[in-house]
């Protein structure tokens, strides 16, 4: 497991950001789906970038309750610039059914 880390690492930051937004640790979660999609993106999955991308973005658009001062933006426009992004790796990926359903 130690040689392969750019294997599953996303993965797991994926998951725990999922995890963390159960217990409402907003920026944590924040913090680990960056650190998803960075982790994908190093590795070359950019199947798994677009779904940190897409999950990221459904987080924000949901978040009801954050330290606005703290943010540059909206949730809405912040969930858009994820959305965004899952886009583009989605449509790099191949895929338009996912494409068109963002």
């Amino acid at each position: 497991a130690a040689n392969s880390e750019w294997n599953f690492m996303n993965k797991l930051r994926l998951l725990e950001a999922e995890q963390l937004t159960l217990t409402k640790h907003h920026w944590r979660a924040i913090n680990k789906y960056d650190a998803s999609i960075e982790s994908a993106k190093k590795a070359g999955f950019i199947h798994e970038q677009g779904l940190a991308c897409e999950k990221a973005g459904f987080y924000f658009k949901k978040m009801d309750s954050y330290n606005k001062k703290a943010l540059e933006y909206s949730n809405n426009e912040k969930a858009m610039v994820y959305f965004k992004q899952a886009r583009e790796c989605y449509k790099e990926w191949g895929s338009s059914v996912k494409v068109d359903s963002i």
